[in-house]
């Protein structure tokens, strides 16, 4: 499953904005213009799509996602998504998504507005529709034209009602829509990464299975080692690529002896309140998961007498490799589409340049979208893999830059001496008319025609 386009709006402070996926897309902007919020938004819709209806319900009224500024007091929040899945033949590319009312200050809203399912053969024709949520009907595939009637309550998907009936012909489509998973990797200190406790808050940790988080990074490649050495090498080749010194990535496991697990439990079950301390420790309720079982990362160096532990390294190391990780990892995991917070921190900008163009070249299903206020990546990219942040009044979007511009872009920042980067960067940091110019250089599709 490859993700070929997402487009949000309607949280916080995003206006309705697409975002064409091209292996690797970039949002730049300065801080506080909508970058995290964008990728929070994103994050939102595939956990609604996957939530309960009880859960939806608390979601849609949810204070922290509900718009923020006047102009988008009232607006609904939306999620569509296009996706292609070669192996559903004639549904091949799908196009989903989804709108609901946030919970009004009269007790109005709160309900699920409209939903839309539509799928192609090929991207030469046009879109046919299997979902009509406003008007409560679907049909079942491409060999009738006849809808059906579905009756939905406010919180509840038709996908939910629709993947349970066996004789439909959109099955595999609805499935597929299900399968769908988002993740975000927002973390900028990463020592816990490496070095994890010897327990965690979790529900239903499962010590086989690849995690879709990075808590714990030595595990997490262990697993893929064990389960899906094809990606473990590719990982190391990456790796090796931008640091020709390191010689191999060695995975250690120790195994926790009972007495070990033991202390460890009655520390956790002793570590509260007075009334909690209190309690028999051998029947003391642990909300935890104690592992059996700890991993250690070192990598060996040609510069190096022995090999040292991934937590000592510098920040930029640990970062290249967490990042490298989490792409790997999460298409194991089966996640389609990974956001990654402020990618260029601690990492320097020839080592960055190298690290986006590895992330281009993976043969990968997976897309990834990351955030950056850096000037550097914007040189080191396509101009259709970079989207840049507007605000207008409080209200953040994004646009991608054109590529017809990209010629005059580049004539435009060598006749002020800067870079490009600086150059967009300055107009983004200017007044009206210095966005009046950017405007000019980017393209006009993501208000349009949506």
């Amino acid at each position: 499953m490859i993700v070929k386009s997402v487009t949000v709006g309607g949280f916080k402070n995003i206006k309705k904005t697409r975002i064409d996926l091209n292996k690797i897309v970039v949002l730049a902007s300065l801080n506080n213009y909508g970058k995290s919020n964008l990728l929070e938004a994103i994050s939102f819709g595939f956990d609604f799509i996957a939530a309960s209806n009880k859960l939806r319900r608390a979601m849609m009224s949810w204070p922290k996602g509900i718009p923020l500024t006047p102009d988008l007091a009232y607006e609904n929040y939306m999620l569509e998504v296009e996706i292609d899945e070669p192996g559903l033949g004639q549904y091949r590319y799908i196009r989903y998504g989804f709108s609901f009312s946030w919970l009004n200050h009269d007790d109005t809203g709160q309900k699920i507005t409209d939903e839309w399912l539509e799928t192609r053969k090929s991207e030469s024709v046009r879109y046919s529709s299997f979902i009509k949520r406003t008007e409560g009907r679907y049909r079942k595939g491409y060999s009738t034209q006849a809808y059906r009637k579905v009756i939905l309550d406010n919180a509840q998907l038709a996908i939910d009602v629709l993947s349970s009936v066996d004789t439909i012909e959109i099955s595999d489509v609805i499935r597929a829509v299900q399968k769908m998973k988002f993740q975000v990797c927002s973390s900028l200190d990463l020592q816990d990464r490496f070095i994890p406790p010897p327990f965690e808050f979790v529900d239903g940790y499962e010590d086989s299975k690849i995690d879709l988080d990075d808590d714990d990074i030595p595990r997490a490649l262990f697993l893929m080692r064990r389960d899906f050495p094809e990606k473990y090498l590719l990982f190391k080749e990456a790796v090796f690529n931008l640091f020709p010194e390191f010689t191999d990535i060695l995975i250690q496991v120790y195994e926790l002896k009972s007495e070990e697990i033991e202390r460890v439990r009655v520390f956790v079950a002793t570590s509260g309140s007075n009334e909690q301390r209190a309690a028999d420790a051998n029947e003391f309720p642990v909300p935890l998961k104690i592992r059996e079982e700890l991993y250690r990362l070192s990598v060996k160096s040609a510069y190096l007498n022995q090999p040292i532990n991934a937590s000592l390294m510098s920040a930029g190391t640990k970062r290249i490799i967490w990042i490298l990780a989490n792409i790997f990892t999460s298409s194991c995991g089966g996640v389609s589409f990974l956001g990654i917070e402020e990618l260029e921190t601690s990492i320097h900008p020839k080592l960055l340049k190298k690290l986006l163009e590895i992330l281009t070249d993976i043969d990968e299903s997976i897309s990834v979208i990351v955030s950056s206020h850096s000037p550097y990546i914007i040189q080191y990219l396509k101009p259709t893999q970079i989207y840049l942040g507007l605000s207008d009044k409080g209200n953040a979007s994004f646009k991608r830059i054109s590529a017809s511009k990209s010629k005059a872009l580049g004539i435009a920042s060598q006749n002020l001496g800067v870079s490009t980067g600086e150059y967009l960067f300055e107009l983004m940091a200017g007044n009206a008319d210095s966005t009046s110019i950017l405007s000019q250089y980017l393209e006009d599709l993501n208000n349009d025609g949506l």
